[in-house]
């Protein structure tokens, strides 16, 4: 299950900013294939406060409406604090990890320049990791572009703060996921190890595994976080995820407010373990107000997959959520009791249900053996 992030985020902590070993990295060390990856140190910033990038561009051009470079590479990494990078409507087939960028001062913002109902569409191509990474950078808002076709994950980001990922969509990524340490899953969003992140407004779509992969009981996510503190993630639209929509796992300070979780595969060939919306371990933990509808498995699922209670996984309040149509609407297991009578470690209040197919709530006091991690 989705225990095995905790290795995934461990082996990405050790990897950053050390030379890669296997040619798929070399500045920031992560793991990515058919990308350009950059440090701030070595950015050298183009004049003028807002930067235009277009497909039609030239990258010998200074970055003007009138005469936009050509490729997101080169102005994303030349970007400083303070800058606006515009990226003018067209197909992008490019791949970009920016490590230790940004500061504290001012933002870096890098996004869509509109025209009419146009947008700027990163595309993978089935071979590209991911579109955009942000690894160990601050203070950046990536906003109203669309990301297509990743083999692992739209956008990364690893060990950042103060990132904003708002209004952007996020279709068909991970469904051939390369990282040894994702386990084939795959994901629209993903957010390890950062603190003060905002993630609001996104449309994720059909992300997550192959249907080779989901047969052999592999489910992904839409808007996947772990390891991370003092996260809101609200108003995203998520559904037709072969997976989950969002998982907040070991994380402490997070509220999961007003989104629309719906229509995602939780069956991972008969064992309903994701949800559509999963929190397992973590503390201090609300999901508020989410309209979370037609899930082939449960509406909301609370766990303590490691068995991490009572010094984790704890302080999870979920009220005035909509759960409709699911399998189940509320699934809790792993704290060795049901009911869960002791308020501190779950608050369910004022939850509407309707039509859930198995009932509001499932409760499992031991799934994986007593005193004993579900890996």
């Amino acid at each position: 299950m989705k225990a095995k992030l905790f290795t995934q985020f461990m082996l990405l902590l050790v990897m950053v900013f050390t030379p890669a070993c296997n040619g798929d990295g070399g500045l920031v060390g992560i793991h990515f294939k058919n990308g350009v990856e950059c440090l701030g140190e070595e950015a050298q910033p183009l004049p003028g406060e807002v930067i235009f990038v277009s497909p039609e561009g030239v990258d010998a051009n200074p970055g003007t409406i009138d005469s936009p470079l050509g490729t997101l590479a080169v102005a994303m990494c030349n970007l400083r604090p303070g800058q606006i990078l515009e990226i003018l409507p067209g197909e992008y087939r490019e791949s970009v990890i920016l490590g230790d960028f940004g500061d504290s001062t001012k933002p870096i913002i890098i996004r869509a320049h509109t025209e009419g109902v146009s947008r700027p569409v990163l595309e993978g191509e089935s071979k590209r990791t991911m579109g955009i990474a942000l690894v160990e950078s601050e203070n950046i808002i990536i906003e109203g572009l669309e990301f297509r076709n990743y083999t692992d994950e739209g956008l990364l980001v690893l060990l950042g703060s103060d990132i904003t990922i708002r209004d952007n969509k996020f279709f068909a990524n991970g469904r051939a996921s390369t990282d040894p340490d994702h386990d084939g899953e795959g994901f629209g969003v993903n957010v390890l190890g950062a603190q003060n992140i905002l993630i609001e407004g996104n449309e994720s779509a059909n992300n997550g595994p192959n249907q080779e992969r989901w047969e052999e009981f592999t489910l992904g996510t839409g808007i996947n976080t772990y390891g991370n503190t003092r996260v809101i993630i609200r108003e995203n639209y998520v559904h037709d995820t072969v997976g989950g929509g969002i998982l907040v796992e070991d994380s402490v300070d997070i509220l999961v407010e007003n989104n629309r979780i719906e229509d995602n595969e939780l069956d991972a060939n008969g064992d309903y373990w994701d949800g559509g919306i999963w929190v397992d371990g973590g503390h201090t933990i609300t999901l508020r107000g989410n309209q979370i509808a037609n899930n082939h498995g449960p509406g909301i699922v609370l766990s303590d997959e490691d068995v991490q209670y009572p010094n984790d996984s704890f302080g999870y309040v979920v009220e005035e959520n909509v759960l409709r149509s699911n399998i189940v609407g509320i699934s809790i297991w792993n704290w060795g009791q049901c009911p869960i009578e002791d308020k501190s470690i779950i608050q369910l209040k004022d939850n509407q249900f309707d039509g859930n197919a198995e009932g509001e709530t499932w409760c499992e006091a031991w799934e994986c053996g007593e005193g004993q991690p579900c890996d």
